[in-house]
């Protein structure tokens, strides 16, 4: 529950001729993480990939192709996994026909999307004069008369360069499309008249008739085109249908295949041998024993290695925590994996966060919503790291509706008591906005404990490391401060406060005794550096004062929703209410939101910063067996 689970490290090795059937049975097992071969020397070798694999690799590319083309994005689910040997015996005919359905389709989609393009582009060219009853052969040809067809931003003037012309103009987008027709010896100057007014001339295509008319013909076209293109695609969408089991079980067994015939790449080989160092988990060793001999008649050996002190930095980490406590995992490796030998806090982060989480929020209807949140995404979200999160809303949300009965709020209202909407049910509550001292000191004290815990804990993670002696001038000396600390002041603060004068008692001197005890510890310890890290103490337990800060400020904005919303609109009824009402759904819903952003990232923070710098550190290696996970086919 709190530490990983037990690694065993192994050696493989064997002959070459049985490297294959070996790594068949170490992927089977899926259990077996590699430790990667990379300081080759005379006598060893880096392994080769297996010679399928350039084979396989181009099989991969092109069902991926294909994959792609037909939106298979290998997140969909199917009824029934494929088996492997039909894949074996099928692939490449298969593939072969699969490739050659889509091509056919596709090309035919190519050819039409580039004659709808072809379309669209004479459109455009003649949209502009649409409204110009003159045939497009009548604005070429001519040797004794320049034409400019186009538009331009600006209105035209050319009566001051020449009264012989012609001009054709209509609105067009924030301009005007024009046609002008002038005699050649003006054409520059008209030319350069025009520029100014930005002229864009329109490369006229060859065709003939009235534009108008040419558009009707257009898109007539393009209706035709875009309606066959439409049965195209319902081509492809029936290829797709026809052939998306296959391809997803095609791509799942090269990825296997590829990872198998890749293998090699990782171990260590001699002419005639190969060896594989890995880690194993213990619990599985045995099996991963008895199947490799079975498999390889005895020509492989999976041996358990004690040649050398095992080296914690190396081990590979799998976590082993209750079923109720896996979706925090998501948080732990969000921080940091645990190292093999250090204490794994995901259990208890499982009460913990949720704990923080739901005196924070600390309402009834605010919980209730969290935890629905939770129940919708974790149902309709196939992403394993949102579903985590989710179901730790849910968690969340039901600590946010039992402090919510605490402190007696149900989206800030008071519900139970002699000031609440049912008066009925009688039973202490602790309104927060008027007990905000006592809770004050309850998040200290709950700072207390939780720091108090981590030193516990990073001893125990100390002592396992390097000993008792480090263990006690690490840990031990910050709890002796913590603790002296808070009975020092607890004793002198009510003097000080009261101003009676501070009396000398068995509980001051005892706390002042342990304090100075800490403080040598750390000295010794850690140095005059240690006295650096002092004020951190304070800080730490300090900072649990924001489990009050943000509960207060969202019960407060609760309650100003509420009371604007009556007295600006509830409270005059009629049509008032719906405004009333609107105004209650958007602000409890901003409230929400702002309250479980809040109470979830400053829950993380507590936990990152305050608790798990006391004990805890990561950096620990990822367990990654030598495997895969099959979705979409079953092994022959």
């Amino acid at each position: 529950m709190f530490e990983p689970q037990p690694m065993t490290k192994v050696i493989i090795a064997g002959s070459k001729d049985y490297m294959n059937i070996a790594v068949d049975a170490m992927h089977k097992h899926d259990v077996v993480h590699i430790a990667d071969f990379v300081d080759e020397d005379e006598d060893f070798k880096i392994g080769k990939p297996d010679e399928r694999i350039t084979n396989l690799s181009e099989r991969a590319v092109s069902i991926r192709s294909i994959a792609s083309y037909l939106n298979i994005k290998g997140k969909e689910d199917i009824p029934n996994k494929y088996p492997e040997g039909a894949i074996i015996d099928t692939i490449d005919a298969k593939t072969k026909q699969l490739d050659f359905e889509v091509k056919q389709v596709t090309n035919s989609i190519s050819e039409i999307e580039s004659k709808i393009k072809d379309v669209k582009d004479k459109k455009r060219l003649l949209e502009p004069l649409k409204s110009f009853d003159l045939p497009l052969d009548l604005y070429t040809g001519y040797r004794s008369l320049a034409v400019f067809v186009g538009t331009l931003k600006g209105s035209l003037t050319i009566s001051d360069i020449t009264s012989d012309y012609e001009l054709e103009t209509v609105p067009y987008g924030r301009g005007h499309a024009i046609a002008l027709f002038v005699p050649r010896e003006f054409e520059d100057e008209v030319l350069k008249r025009l520029q100014e007014q930005s002229y864009a001339a329109l490369p006229l295509s060859e065709m003939e008739g009235i534009p108008k008319d040419i558009l009707a013909n257009l898109d007539a076209q393009l209706t035709e085109l875009q309606s066959e293109k439409q049965k195209h695609e319902e081509d492809v969408a029936d290829v797709r249908q026809k052939y998306i089991e296959y391809i997803l079980a095609s791509d799942e067994y090269l990825s296997i295949e590829t990872q198998k015939a890749e293998a090699p790449l990782r171990f260590a080989t001699t002419k005639n041998a190969f060896i594989v160092e890995g880690w194993v988990p213990t619990k599985d060793l045995e099996p991963v024993q008895r199947d490799m001999d079975r498999a390889t008649n005895g020509h492989v050996i999976v041996a358990v290695d004690t040649s050398e002190a095992e080296d914690v930095e190396k081990v590979p980490v799998a976590l082993k925590n209750p079923l109720p406590s896996r979706p925090l995992e998501v948080l732990i490796k969000a921080f940091s994996i645990p190292k093999y030998d250090e204490i794994d806090p995901t259990t208890l982060m499982t009460f913990m966060y949720p704990f923080l989480f739901g005196i924070m929020l600390g309402d009834i209807g605010y919980g209730a919503v969290v935890i629905a949140l939770g129940l919708l995404v974790s149902r309709r979200v196939k992403s394993k790291g949102i579903r985590d999160l989710a179901v730790i809303g849910i968690y969340a949300g039901v600590l946010s509706i039992i402090f919510g009965f605490i402190f007696n709020e149900f989206f800030g209202v008071e519900v139970f008591g002699n000031r609440g909407l049912l008066t009925f049910i009688q039973y202490p509550v602790i309104p927060r906005l008027d007990n905000v001292l006592i809770l004050l000191i309850a998040t200290l004290v709950i700072g207390l404990l939780m720091l108090s815990l981590g030193f516990v804990l990073g001893f125990v993670n100390e002592y396992r490391q390097h000993g008792l002696k480090h263990a006690v001038f690490a840990k031990v000396s910050w709890l002796c401060m913590l603790w002296g600390g808070v009975l020092v002041i607890t004793l002198i603060l009510p003097p000080l406060t009261s101003r009676t004068g501070i009396q000398l008692s068995v509980g001051l001197v005892g706390g002042l005794a342990v304090a100075v005890i800490g403080f040598v510890l750390l000295i010794m310890g850690e140095g005059v550096i240690g006295i650096a890290e002092l004020p951190s103490l304070l800080s730490n337990v300090l900072s649990y004062s924001r489990l009050l800060s943000i509960g207060i400020s969202s019960a407060g904005i609760a309650l100003a929703v509420n009371k604007l919303s009556y007295a600006l609109f509830l409270s005059k009824g009629g049509v008032f209410i719906i405004f009333g009402a609107l105004m209650l759904l958007v602000g409890h819903a901003v409230n929400t939101v702002l309250g479980i952003l809040d109470s979830g990232l400053q829950a993380l923070r507590l936990h990152y910063v305050e608790f798990f710098t006391k004990f805890y550190r990561g950096g620990g290696i990822k367990y990654k067996p030598f495997g895969f996970e099959r979705k979409y086919t079953e092994e022959k």
